[in-house]
């Protein structure tokens, strides 16, 4: 357990820009300069908690104004009804690019908790499913489960609108116990199945009308149920208290194991994840005491967890973003979101519509003989879609920024690589890499010092490097 005890830097091991940066990358997507420079002022803990606490104190965003549309409201403009559904997901990716604090645990839980609009269609049912993943994203796990279990987007996705006394429907069942709360094969049997799908009855949903949801006591089985051994007429309620208390253990341990997954590594330290379900369990299944004592372990900043987990495509299009301190800017024009959602789309990570019920399966998974080729092209296209004239004074600034050095293009070299791979450049990647920032520029004004980075080149140059770090193993790393 010494492992999940705070990390206390040292000689051996300091508190640096790294460490700072991998604290970002897996709260979030990335740190920029600025926000590395400020957590170097403050203490691992200290840090951890103004993260934490933003992501708590973040408000759920603003409703939009078609959130209560129905069907009908779509009936004499149908075209608008694309336009809103892709609104909110741009949306997202702005917050994602901003660094809004709930943003990546939002996606991680739309990655738990599974659904497609692909299946369901209606916007009232998007927006409230996305205003419960930010409602809930690091609140308590089993009112979350609860609230999932009867949200619109869900009952349509599983069929728990076509569960009902007489014809239950197992779909969501087998779902809530398999990939929600226990795990696959995990503290269940296959009878208990069905009995739960008889004691989630009843609620329902005019999905082709696009209305609100609603329990109907007459399509309610009001009849015993027996699960995980126990008989009694159990309700949508009574169903829902008797996982939690009846499987608690396995619940914390299988959630937290998840959560471990995805914001340190794809393999568990088991210690580590029955700490971390310890707290979940005693905390009656509060998530942010879990995540704080995550972030502010000794384990997790072991040097071996940096930079040892394959980046999303989303990780990678908005952290580029991020790195390059251009937010709340231009970066965040409509054309630019468009893009960097087609790319995620294209690259396999289509926002709000993951592939199955079980979600993306990330790592590995992201990156194959065909999407490593696209990524490169995306990444690439991203930097010279931000060369913009209005772009070239923040790429200088950031230079110079970076480097201790305004005349010494492998000091300015350096100086840019470590910033955007978050590790000192490999050597026999360094002169290929001060090649494409001196980008043909002759020699000899190097040589005799009268290049310097206030060139009218210089941006130009700082775009060709980047465009050759994006290329690298390291990059697709975070």
């Amino acid at each position: 357990m010494a492992a999940l005890d705070p990390f206390v830097p040292s000689t051996s091991k300091p508190w640096n820009a790294q460490k700072v940066q991998h604290l970002y990358q897996r709260i979030g997507f990335g740190a920029s300069l600025s926000e590395v420079q400020a957590g170097l002022t403050k203490t691992p803990s200290q840090l951890v908690d103004q993260l934490v606490n933003a992501i708590i104190a973040d408000p759920i965003p603003a409703k939009p104004f078609w959130a209560e549309y129905t069907a009908e409201d779509y009936q004499t403009d149908p075209d608008s009804q694309y336009q809103h559904s892709i609104s909110l997901r741009r949306d997202w990716i702005k917050d994602m690019i901003n660094g809004k604090p709930k943003a990546k645990l939002a996606l991680f839980w739309s990655n738990h908790f599974v659904t497609s609009q692909n299946v369901y269609g209606c916007n009232r049912y998007l927006w409230d499913y996305y205003e419960l993943l930010n409602k809930n994203c690091i609140g308590n796990f089993r009112t979350f489960t609860k609230e999932i279990s009867k949200n619109s987007a869900m009952l349509v996705y599983l069929n728990g609108n076509q569960n009902i006394a007489d014809e239950p429907n197992e779909n969501y069942a087998r779902e809530l116990l398999e990939l929600f709360t226990l795990g696959e094969g995990n503290g269940y049997t296959q009878f208990d199945v069905p009995e739960v799908a008889r004691a989630l009855t009843g609620w329902r949903v005019s999905q082709y009308e696009c209305l609100n949801p609603y329990f109907d006591i007459d399509y309610f089985d009001n009849k015993p149920k027996t699960i995980f051994g126990k008989t009694a007429n159990y309700t949508f309620d009574t169903l829902h208290d008797l996982i939690f208390t009846e499987k608690a253990d396995l619940i914390a341990k299988y959630i937290c194991t998840k959560l471990y997954k995805f914001f340190l590594y794809q393999t568990p330290n088991e210690t580590v994840v029955n700490g971390l379900a310890d707290i979940l369990k005693g905390t009656n299944f509060e998530l942010a005491p879990v995540l704080r004592k995550l972030f502010k372990s000794e384990h997790f900043f072991e040097q071996r967890f940096i930079n040892a987990a394959i980046k999303s495509p989303l990780s990678q299009i908005t952290s580029t973003a991020r790195y390059l301190g251009f937010t709340n800017s231009s970066v965040i024009q409509e054309d630019y979101i468009n893009y960097y959602f087609y790319m995620a789309y294209e690259l396999g990570q289509a926002l709000l519509d993951p592939p199955n019920v079980a979600g993306w399966p990330g790592y590995h998974a992201w990156i194959n003989e065909s999407t490593l080729a696209a990524r490169w092209n995306f990444s690439g296209s991203v930097i010279y879609t931000l060369s913009d004239e209005a772009f070239n004074e923040q790429y200088r600034n950031l230079a110079i920024a970076l480097s201790t050095s305004t005349t010494d293009p492998l000091l300015i070299t350096q100086g840019i690589a470590k910033h955007f791979l978050n590790s000192d450049l490999r050597p026999e990647h360094i002169d290929v890499a001060v090649q494409y920032f001196k980008a043909g520029i002759p020699q000899n004004y190097f040589d005799d010092g009268s290049w310097n980075i206030y060139w009218n080149e210089a941006p130009y140059q700082i775009r060709n490097l980047l465009f050759y770090l994006t290329r690298l193993p390291e990059f697709q790393l975070t």
